[in-house]
C-alpha cells in the first residue's frame, strides 16, 4: 500500500451500485474470508441504495479485513499489482473488480470482472476506454492478519510470525549476545587498568589479579559464545523445519489448475528459493542483529571518549548505507533477471528429463543440448552483469571503509599529539579498539539492505506460488456424512480458463446409487471434465452437482475424495513396493485386503509371478513395470478404500486384450454396491453399463442403453461400427513373405 500514496485518500460518501457487495465478497474470497452479499446485507442491516464506499469499508472491517479508498490516476494503476483484486468505481456509480493490469510499451490494458457475470467471463479494456469509464476511486482491500494468525499469506510478516513463536529461544539467544557484548569490553578495560594502575605504579599484585580476571572472562566468553551458537542453531533449525513444511503443505493443497499452468521446474525452483530466505534469516539478519547489540554499549563509551571521531565513523556508515540504497533498484533488477533465467533453465531440465524417452526415440539430444547451452550462456551473461554491478557497489564502499579505519587513526593520533593531557593517548587507543569492534556490525547493517533485496525477491517468488489459495479455502468444508453414491448434475456449465467455449454446457443427469454409467464422445467433448467436477478439482461452474442431495462444494474435501476411487488413463505410481502403492490411501489395510483388490483388478496373476511378489520394488517412474501392469495396480489402489463411487477414466486403454478381458470380467464384481462411472473410447467396455451418456462438444447428445443407442444415436452407432467392422480378407493385403 505504501507504493500507492501518490494517490489521495477520498471521502467515501458517494453512493455506489448494489453489486459492489458482490465485489467485496469476491475480494474477501481471495483473502480466505467467505462472504456472500446476503450475509453482508443481514449482518450489517443494509437497505437498498445505502451501499456506499464507507459502508463497504465498514463491512470489510467487520469481516476481519482492512481497506482504504484512494483517488488514483492511470500512472498509479500498474503499482496496484500486489494489491489486486481491487474494487474500482465507475462514473455511473457502479463497481467492478480489477483483477489484472498490463502496462508496457506495447500494451496498456486492464482485466475487469463484472460481479453479475460468470467468473470465467472477464472484461478486457484498453487504457483509453477504462479511463473514460473510471472515476478514479479505487478500494483496496486486504486481510488484517495478526502475528499469531497461521493463515496469513507467505511473506516477511509470515516469517516474522515463525520467529515470534520461538520467542523463548530467541530471548535466550539475545541474553547470551548481551553478555558477550559486555565481556568484549573487558579487554579494553584491562588495557586501561594496565596503563593507569599497573605500569604507572609497577603493581605486580594488581597485574596478577587482572590476568586472573581476564582469564575468567575469556572462559565465560567462550561458554557464552558456544551457548549462543547452539541456541541460534536450534532456533534456525526449528524455523527452517516449520517454514519448509508449511510451504510444502500449502503447495500440495493448491488447486490442480495451478500445477497444470505452472511448469514443474518453476515450482521446484520457487520452493528452493525458500532456502535463500532461511540463509538470509540465519546468516545475515540474525547475525547482524546479534552482533549489533554491542553498539548499545560501545557507542556511548565512544561518544564520551571522542564525539568527533564517533561522528566520523557513523557518518561513513551512513554514506555507505545511502550508496547501497541508491544502487539497490538497478542491482535488484539484475538479480531478478538471473532468478528468472535460472527458473527457465530448471524448467527446461525437468521437462527434458521427464520426456527423455521421447528425446531418445526422436534423436533430439543435439537440439536439447543446444537449447540448454543457450540457456546456460544467458545465465552466465546475466550473472556477469549482476557481478559487475556488485563490483561497482563494493568498489565505492571499500574506500569509505578504509577511510573510516585509517582516517580515525590519523585524526586520533593528531588529536593525541595536540593534546597536553597525558591520558589522551590511552583514550585514543581505547577508542580505536572500540571502533574496530563496531566497524563490522555497522558494515553488516549497511550491507543488510543489499541482502534484504535478494531475500525479498526470493520471498516474492515463493509467495507468488503458495499464496494462490488452497482448495479448502474455496467453499464449505464441513459435511462428512457417509456416501451412498446418488449423483445429480443440474444444468452444469463449466469453461476452462482461457478456453473459447465451455467444456460442459447445460449438462443434466441423475445417477441412482449402485448404477454403472458409461460416458463416451469424441476427444474434447467433456467426458473427463464431468469426473473432474465430481472430484471438486474445479468449483467455478454454474449449476449444481450433488452427491446424496448435498452440493459437492459443501463436503469436507478429504472426506469427498476419500469416498471416491479414481483410475486414470496414465496413473502415477510412487517409488516403493507394490504393496505400498496399493495401500497408499489405506495404510492399515491387511494383506488379505491387498490380495482381494489385486484379484479384482486382475493384478494378482502377474504379481504372483514376480520373485518378491507384493514386496517387489517399483523404481522411480515405474519403468520396471509394463503399462498394463501399472494400470492394474492403479485399479487395485483405487479399490482398497472400498469407495462408494468409482471412476474409471480410460482405465483399460493401456491394457492388453487379455488383461482388459480380466478387468471387464471382474467389472460386475467391482461394481457391486458402488456407483461406477466408466469413460472409454472402446465401446465394448461400456456395453454392460446401465446407461451410456453420449457427449458432443460439451452437451448431452443422447443417453440410453447400448441397444437403444445403436438404433437412435448416430454418433454412437458410427463409432460402434468402426470398432466392430469385419476384418478384411488377408488376400487383399497382398503381403509377400520373404524367405
Amino acid at each position: 500500500m505504501s507504493q500507492l500514496q501518490a494517490g489521495s485518500t477520498v471521502s467515501p460518501d458517494a453512493e455506489v451500485d448494489w453489486p459492489a457487495l458482490q465485489c467485496l465478497a469476491l475480494v474477501a474470497r481471495q483473502h480466505g474470508v467467505h462472504l456472500t452479499p446476503e450475509q453482508l446485507i443481514h449482518d450489517n442491516q443494509l437497505q437498498a441504495g445505502s451501499v456506499t464506499p464507507a459502508v463497504l469499508l465498514r463491512c470489510a472491517k467487520q469481516a476481519g479485513l482492512t481497506g482504504k479508498l484512494l483517488k488514483l490516476k492511470w500512472r498509479h494503476v500498474p503499482k496496484l499489482h500486489r494489491a489486486l483484486p481491487a474494487i474500482v468505481f465507475l462514473s455511473d456509480g457502479s463497481a467492478l473488480l480489477l483483477t489484472a493490469v498490463q502496462a508496457s510499451d506495447e500494451v496498456e490494458q486492464v482485466v475487469l470482472q463484472d460481479p453479475l457475470a460468470p467468473e470465467d467471463a472477464p472484461l478486457v479494456l484498453d487504457r483509453m476506454r477504462f479511463e473514460e469509464l473510471w472515476d478514479g476511486r479505487t478500494l483496496i482491500i486486504k486481510r488484517d492478519y495478526s502475528l499469531r494468525d497461521e493463515e496469513q499469506p507467505f511473506g516477511l510478516k509470515f516469517i516474522a510470525t515463525l520467529i515470534f513463536r520461538e520467542r523463548r529461544i530467541l530471548r535466550d539467544v539475545v541474553i547470551a549476545a548481551v553478555f558477550l557484548s559486555l565481556l568484549t569490553l573487558v579487554p579494553i578495560l584491562f588495557f586501561r587498568l594496565m596503563t593507569d594502575r599497573v605500569l604507572s605504579h609497577s603493581a605486580m599484585s594488581t597485574f596478577v589479579v587482572l590476568c586472573i580476571a581476564l582469564a575468567i572472562c575469556i572462559i565465560f566468553e567462550t561458554i557464552f559464545s558456544a551457548l549462543r551458537r547452539a541456541l541460534l542453531l536450534h532456533l534456525t533449525a526449528r524455523i527452517d523445519v516449520k517454514m519448509t513444511m508449511l510451504i510444502f503443505e500449502r503447495i500440495v493443497r493448491l488447486p490442480v489448475e495451478v500445477f497444470e499452468k505452472t511448469p514443474v521446474g518453476l515450482i521446484a525452483r520457487n520452493m528452493n528459493e525458500a532456502h535463500k530466505v532461511k540463509q538470509f534469516l540465519t546468516n545475515q539478519l540474525f547475525g547482524t542483529i546479534l552482533d549489533s547489540i554491542c553498539l548499545v554499549f560501545f557507542l556511548p563509551v565512544m561518544f564520551v571518549l571522542s564525539p568527533m571521531l564517533t561522528s566520523i565513523v557513523l557518518g561513513c556508515c551512513l554514506i555507505i548505507a545511502a550508496w547501497i540504497a541508491a544502487m539497490l533498484p538497478v542491482y535488484a533488477k539484475r538479480t531478478n533477471a538471473v532468478i528468472a533465467a535460472e527458473g527457465q533453465r530448471g524448467s527446461f531440465l525437468v521437462q527434458t528429463l521427464q520426456g527423455i524417452r521421447t528425446v531418445k526415440s526422436l534423436a533430439l539430444e543435439p537440439r536439447q543440448i543446444h537449447q540448454y547451452d543457450v540457456l546456460v550462456a544467458r545465465i552466465s551473461q546475466l550473472r556477469i552483469a549482476e557481478g559487475h554491478m556488485a563490483n561497482v557497489i563494493q568498489s565505492a564502499i571499500i574506500p569509505m571503509e578504509r577511510f573510516m579505519l585509517t582516517g580515525t587513526l590519523a585524526i586520533g593520533v593528531y588529536l593525541a599529539l595536540s593534546s597536553k593531557d597525558s591520558s589522551a593517548v590511552a583514550q585514543i587507543f581505547i577508542f580505536l579498539l572500540l571502533s574496530q569492534r563496531i566497524v563490522g556490525p555497522l558494515r553488516q547493517m549497511a550491507q543488510l539492505l543489499e541482502q534484504y533485496e535478494e531475500a525479498k525477491s526470493s520471498v516474492n517468488l515463493v509467495s507468488g506460488l503458495v499464496n494462490a489459495g488452497s482448495e479448502d479455502e474455496r467453499q464449505g468444508r464441513g459435511v462428512r456424512q457417509p456416501l451412498t453414491g446418488h449423483i445429480e448434475f443440474a444444468s452444469v456449465r463449466f469453461q476452462y480458463s482461457g478456453a473459447n467455449s465451455p467444456a460442459l454446457d447445460a449438462v443434466s443427469f441423475e445417477l441412482p446409487p449402485g448404477t454403472t454409467l458409461g460416458i463416451m464422445g469424441r476427444s474434447g467433448s467433456g467426458k473427463t471434465t464431468v469426473t473432474r467436477l465430481l472430484q471438486r478439482l474445479h468449483t467455478n461452474y454454474d449449476g449444481l452437482i450433488k452427491i446424496d442431495g448435498v452440493d459437492v462444494r459443501e463436503y469436507a474435501l478429504d472426506h469427498l475424495r476419500g469416498s471416491l476411487g479414481v483410475v486414470l488413463q496414465d496413473n502415477f505410481l510412487f517409488s516403493g513396493t507394490i504393496r505400498d502403492n496399493i495401500i497408499a490411501a489405506k495404510p492399515d489395510a491387511s494383506f488379505d485386503e491387498v490380495v482381494r483388490v489385486a484379484r479384482l483388478a486382475g493384478a494378482e496373476e502377474f504379481i504372483d509371478r514376480l520373485p518378491r511378489g507384493y514386496e517387489t520394488y517399483i523404481n522411480e517412474g515405474s519403468n520396471n513395470l509394463s503399462g498394463g501392469q501399472r494400470q492394474r495396480i492403479a485399479i487395485a489402489r483405487a479399490l482398497i478404500t472400498n469407495p462408494r463411487i468409482l471412476i474409471l477414466d480410460e482405465a483399460t486403454s493401456a491394457l492388453d486384450p487379455e488383461s482388459e478381458a480380466i478387468v471387464n470380467a471382474n467389472l460386475r464384481r467391482i461394481s457391486e454396491g458402488r456407483t461406477v462411472i466408466v469413460i472409454s473410447h472402446r465401446l465394448s467396455s461400456l456395453v454392460s453399463s446401465d446407461a451410456i451418456l453420449v457427449l458432443e462438444r460439451g452437451r448431452i447428445h443422447d443417453i440410453g442403453k447400448h441397444a437403444e443407442l445403436l438404433t437412435r444415436c448416430d454418433i454412437y452407432r458410427d463409432l460402434w461400427n468402426q470398432q466392430n467392422a469385419p476384418v478384411r480378407d488377408g488376400a487383399d493385403a497382398k503381403l509377400r513373405l520373404v524367405s
